[in-house]
């Protein structure tokens, strides 16, 4: 499959007869260990946060977002990762919020490692850093269902991270991800059982997460109300309003119409800082990250992300237009 060697019905009964019986330990990692042998070769950040989303875009506002240029701005590197989505209907793929905002997503991988360097953000897109996942895309939208390369993807690990929070639907998800996770390298693994099986917690009820390193797992309970966040449930949003909001609240608006998108992301931001040691408690957490909102942080960060991307696509335009001449 890794090859191209199966034909696209033998690669979808495979997976399907895998989905159906449950996939061992050792599929799991054999699928990780010949995927990952194929992947692009990447610089190691081990001090850095790979933040793995769910693969069916997202119909609420991308708290993860938002979060993600917060956490760099303090310097803790963040690699998103995503693929495109099958249907519209599933949702906003990350790739296209990021278009929105102007950031370029075709680099060279010395390029992309010279924005993560600089801006402590970055973007891989699944079929690009492991090329027979792309060639799986059609196979994966007719079948329509979670097969093993969903967990696969989630914790491929390209640039060595050494930590992991990524999102889930079920409980089953959550179990496949548990061996593998720590074979990919991780030490700290965060797995959410989010908004829309996301990364993002909310705020208006309980989330689940397991927290896995390579002394063991634990299961924990977390509730919003003890922190003193609540919220009503969020809104479906189509892209031009993800974009808007994300631009408000990323500009250190925070009115009334924006509260409980802002809180989700005060609330998940002080999360994460609490959780890979960043800050010393939740509370200083929480305060530091709405004081990075008013100072409008994500704003800059991401500022610096689209700068940096269109001065190293314009380089590789003028490299190619100067190899072009000279062969002319």
């Amino acid at each position: 499959m890794a090859r191209g060697d199966s034909t696209d019905a033998q690669c979808a009964a495979f997976l399907m007869a895998l989905c159906m019986k449950g996939e061992a330990n050792d599929e799991l990692n054999a699928f990780l260990d010949v995927f990952r042998s194929y992947s692009l070769n990447y610089q190691p950040f081990a001090d850095s946060l790979s933040c793995a989303g769910q693969a069916e875009g997202r119909r609420y506002f991308p708290v993860t977002l938002p979060v993600s240029l917060l956490l760099a701005s303090v310097g803790f590197s963040q690699v998103l990762h995503g693929s495109d989505v099958t249907s519209p209907k599933q949702g906003v793929a990350m790739k296209e919020i990021l278009e929105s905002f102007g950031v370029v997503l075709e680099l060279s991988v010395p390029a992309w490692e010279a924005i993560l360097f600089r801006a402590r953000i970055g973007f891989l897109r699944s079929d690009q850093f492991c090329p027979p996942i792309g060639k799986l895309k059609q196979v994966r939208e007719q079948l329509g269902l979670r097969t093993v390369i969903n967990a696969v993807e989630h914790v491929m690990n390209p640039v060595g991270s050494s930590n992991l929070i990524t999102g889930v639907n079920g409980r089953k998800a959550m179990e496949a991800l548990i061996p593998i996770s720590i074979r990919s390298g991780f030490q700290n693994v965060y797995i959410i059982q989010g908004i829309e099986g996301s990364e993002d917690l909310p705020i208006y009820e309980n989330s689940t997460i397991r927290i896995v390193t390579p002394w063991g797992d634990e299961s924990r309970l977390v509730e919003p109300r003890k922190f003193g966040f609540n919220s009503d449930v969020l809104v479906p949003l189509n892209k031009d309003d993800q974009v808007s909001m994300l631009r408000r609240i990323m500009a250190g608006d925070d009115s009334q119409e924006v509260k409980r998108e802002r809180d989700h992301v005060i609330f998940n931001t002080g999360l994460r800082l609490t959780w890979f040691d960043k800050v010393g408690s939740y509370e200083e957490g929480f305060q530091l990250a709405e004081s990075l909102l008013q100072r409008k942080e994500a704003q800059k960060v991401m500022q610096r992300w689209v700068d940096q991307s269109h001065r190293w696509k314009s380089q590789a335009q003028q490299m190619s237009d100067d190899s072009s001449a000279q062969i002319g």
